[in-house]
């Protein structure tokens, strides 16, 4: 298995912290405003989310279909926009799936099903993005060891910087390099831990700040977003920073992407 220069795992270490409102708004900014060839893929096979915030519900192909061995990449591959394609995850689980339950017990499997994957779509591609499960189960594992470098999104707190801690010994344990850290949902009240707080516990770089923002639900119910839905807002601002911080000459990505 070779790691895929442009993949990017987008992981939390746990539930509740933005992640895959982070995927979705990072995926629509680097497409969208930075005429970026982007992929998108769910790889939270157990609680997928990442399709809804692109208005694709109950979808025929999934990437279930990938872990089925059913490998048919194209009839997977939703096109949101011409630069912006998404895999999703099935939202729904048909009774009767032994497959699946088999597959999800097995780590090494799932590797080698998103490696054929990966190997097939990677070229096609400047940038995929994989928005894993939370915590540290099989799934979030199997993401890591494919990807060619980590972003980490957590919350300004101390639960949360203690997960991220254990967090970062996972991508130690997988050999996948930490890009940087998102802070999400960020209130700028007294309580919370500052950005030089955190690298300094975590000994890795907080490369953006979003801000809590209330119109994030609401464009979560419209199904667009919130870059796309409110570009103005203090949040699309962040992460259209975000996304434009990935492909700087400055960045991490930048430079691990060179390899590419």
């Amino acid at each position: 298995m070779t790691r895929k220069s442009n993949v990017i795992a987008v992981m939390s270490p746990k539930g509740g912290v933005g992640k895959t409102v982070t995927t979705a708004n990072l995926a629509a900014a680097l497409a969208i405003k930075f005429n970026k060839k982007v992929l998108a893929i769910d790889t939270n096979i157990s609680t997928a989310s990442l399709g809804l915030h692109f208005d694709i519900f109950y979808p025929k192909k999934t990437i279930h279909d990938i872990l089925k061995n059913k490998f048919i990449p194209e009839k997977i591959i939703h096109a949101y926009h011409e630069n912006l394609h998404i895999i999703p995850a099935s939202i729904k689980i048909k009774k009767g799936n032994k497959n699946l339950g088999d597959i999800r017990k097995d780590i090494q499997r799932i590797v080698n099903y998103y490696d054929k994957l990966l190997d097939s779509l990677s070229k096609r591609y400047d940038l995929i993005l994989l928005d894993c499960s939370p915590g540290f189960d099989l799934e979030a594992i199997a993401a890591m060891y494919v990807a060619g470098g980590l972003l980490l999104i957590t919350n300004p707190d101390y639960p949360s910087l203690v997960t991220s801690a254990k967090a970062i010994e996972y991508a130690k344990l997988t050999k996948i390099p930490v890009g940087g850290i998102v802070l999400t949902k960020v209130m700028n009240k007294r309580y919370e831990l500052t950005k030089k707080d955190i690298e300094k516990a975590l000994k890795v770089k907080v490369i953006e700040r979003i801000p809590f923002d209330k119109k994030i639900p609401k464009s979560i119910a419209n199904r667009i977003p919130i870059v796309l839905f409110r570009p103005y807002s203090k949040s699309s601002r962040a992460y259209k920073r975000l996304a434009a911080s990935l492909i700087g000459k400055k960045s991490f990505f930048k430079k691990f992407l060179k390899k590419k």
